[in-house]
């Protein structure tokens, strides 16, 4: 599975969280449509899933991910925009972990 797949199929991947776990999505880098990406249950501490390091990355849960594309995000699938979709989310969360970085 590649990470534009994910994208693309966000909505069979939303439940509900599930004693503090929720689907989420874990990327290769460099986070690219093509890049190996699985959706997995959160551990209960966080982290990457086991025996995945250092090949995927936590990028953030699925109904954080629907969230950030809104409203808009079927029709954008529709148009075939999940590439951009893709671009999108890896450069939010590459500038949210920037400005982490600078606070510490």
């Amino acid at each position: 599975m590649n990470f534009a797949n994910i994208i693309a199929h966000l909505r069979d991947y939303d439940e509900a969280p599930f004693n503090g776990q929720s689907p989420s999505i874990y990327v290769a880098e460099p986070w690219a449509p093509t890049s190996n990406a699985l959706v997995e249950w959160s551990g209960e501490k966080g982290g990457v899933p086991s025996g995945r390091k250092p090949l995927l990355y936590y990028l953030m849960a699925v109904g954080e991910a629907l969230q950030f594309f809104g409203a808009d995000y079927d029709d954008r699938i529709a148009a075939g925009e999940v590439d951009a979709m893709c671009a999108k989310l890896s450069y939010h969360i590459s500038q949210r972990n920037a400005q982490r970085l600078r606070r510490t």
